[in-house]
């Protein structure tokens, strides 16, 4: 009796040792960007920069690939996916892009004044690896874009 309890309790830790090995998902980060930036309306016109000028604007932790949309400046509007190595470091670029939003913010306060609550509305996401930027006048559409990618 003692040993079909034991194997009872060996089961269920490794039923639950194996529910803990999930993996994160994996999304086409270019293809996201592409959607927050195609199916949402912006003001503004938003190109694709590379990674220079992404490192120029904020501080991307090692590691971290990022594709990035970014305006004449004429608005707060950009767009932002990166994609980090772990959770970890997804979590380090989500605290430099707040630093980041808060430049913005500080930024179009003496530039553009109504610019500050677009980027007081930005949707600012991170899903498992990944942190997600959208800067724009429809954050309920981007925050659906985004939870699509992620089903």
């Amino acid at each position: 009796m003692k040993k079909v309890g034991l194997l009872a309790v060996l089961a269920a830790g490794a039923l639950a040792i194996a529910g803990c090995g999930k993996t994160a998902k994996t999304i086409d980060a270019e293809a996201l960007a592409g959607r927050l930036v195609e199916e949402i309306a912006y003001e503004d016109t938003l190109e694709l920069v590379d990674e220079d000028t992404v490192s120029m604007s904020m501080t991307v932790p090692e590691g971290v690939s990022s594709i990035m949309y970014m305006g004449s400046g004429s608005t707060a509007e950009e767009v932002g996916v990166f994609t980090a190595p772990d959770k970890e470091t997804a979590a380090e670029t989500m605290e430099e892009v707040k630093v980041f939003l808060d430049d913005q913010a500080d930024a179009f306060e003496d530039y553009i004044p109504e610019e500050t609550k677009r980027v007081g509305n930005a949707v600012l996401e991170q899903k498992e690896n990944y942190v997600i930027l959208c800067v724009s006048g429809d954050p309920d559409a981007a925050k659906e874009i985004i939870e699509e990618a992620f089903q």
